[in-house]
């Protein structure tokens, strides 16, 4: 083939090849002229991305006042996002509240009332979301994207005053565009200390908490879309010495991984998983002792962690020393140091963010 001939293809074939790259290329080969950034920016392009492009989840590690930090596990790589930049958001001002379906939502700081920002950080689109309907203070918040219609859905628990004990779930549904109420709830296992993150499995939000009344410590809380209703799972937690315990998903299983505390040190850092039929968690693997004795964390400092696909990432308050295990084959294995934003070798416990994330081009706000 000679030189000038791949400029001399139809642009579909073109479109072709190039849907088949990691968005990491797409964005440099963007650069390289004219002609091809008219290609990776159109609409057509973008969708046969979509369709075509194998998936490649990142996780979201940790944040700057001016990047959000990604590992991608398929190239071993590192991204520094300018997220806030390109979404037009003040890093002081917001925090990420969720991730789905290659957007992320963002909730406002030192705000009167709350507000959800979403953003696709790679189409340098977001939207901020109207008024709550009643929720003024937020206790929970989980989001489910639907690639199919390419549609998002976000749950959101909380309560109306600050003193009452009354519980309100309202979801915003992107393709209404507004705020749908769901139910009101007395509970005492919904009213918490801190904002909780919920995870999404087969048409049911899960989240981990301890309740601010709850003396048997943390609770698996789940729920119900369809039913529009939240449960006590009542599930015995697998040690009463856990700490800083983490709810996952992984290949439709889900998993909870924490680190066990005794004597002030960290005896062990294990993975568990739910089984659903008996509504009990039943250890699969536990860190080696030569891997923890590495990790040198103070039982104090938190321990972040993130599933996706059969990969399961730790972070720790040190940024760049994180690690994946692997379910398919029980291996762990260290992260490389994210070179390009080495100023963060020791970052603090709010800096941690502890999200999966997959990068799309066709995501809309």
């Amino acid at each position: 083939m000679g030189r000038n001939a791949w400029y001399n293809l139809p642009e579909e074939v073109v479109e072709m090849v190039f849907a088949y790259l990691p968005i990491s290329e797409v964005f440099k080969l963007r650069l390289v002229c004219k002609q091809w950034k008219s290609i990776l920016t159109s609409k057509s392009f973008m969708e046969l991305w979509t369709n075509l492009s194998p998936p490649n989840p990142w996780f979201l590690v940790y944040h700057s006042s001016d990047v959000l930090s990604a590992y991608d596990p398929c190239y071993s790589t590192w991204t520094n996002m300018p997220v806030y930049e390109r979404c037009v958001l003040d890093s002081r001002q917001v925090l990420l509240m969720a991730s789905a379906g290659g957007l992320l939502c963002f909730r406002n700081r030192n705000a009167e009332y709350p507000t959800l920002i979403v953003c696709n950080p790679l189409t340098k689109t977001h939207k901020v979301l109207p008024e709550m309907l009643h929720i003024r203070y937020i206790d929970i918040v989980g989001m489910v994207a639907d690639k199919t219609t390419n549609s998002y859905k976000i749950l959101v628990t909380g309560t109306s005053e600050s003193s009452t004990d009354e519980s309100i779930t309202e979801v915003y549904d992107s393709r209404l565009g507004r705020w749908i109420y769901h139910c009101n709830s007395k509970q005492e296992f919904l009213q918490f200390w801190y904002e909780v993150h919920a995870i999404w499995l087969e048409g049911f939000f899960y989240c981990l908490a301890m309740p601010v009344t709850a003396a048997q410590g943390y609770r698996l809380l789940r729920y119900n879309m369809e039913a529009r209703k939240w449960d006590d799972l009542d599930v015995k937690m697998p040690s009463h010495d856990i700490r800083c315990p983490s709810l996952l998903i992984c290949r439709g299983r889900l998993l909870l991984a924490a680190k066990i505390v005794e004597d002030y040190s960290i005896r062990s850092i294990c993975i568990w998983e739910l089984k659903m039929d008996c509504l009990q968690w039943v250890r699969i693997d536990v860190m080696p002792g030569e891997v923890l004795s590495k990790i040198h964390l103070p039982y104090f400092l938190i321990l972040q962690c993130q599933g996706n696909n059969n990969l399961i990432c730790f972070s720790t308050h040190r940024g760049w020393q994180s690690l994946l295990y692997d379910l398919s084959d029980r291996s762990w294995r260290w992260l490389p140091e994210n070179r390009a934003d080495a100023r963060f070798r020791a970052i603090g416990r709010n800096n941690l963010v502890g999200m999966p994330y997959e990068p799309s081009l066709a995501a809309t706000v």
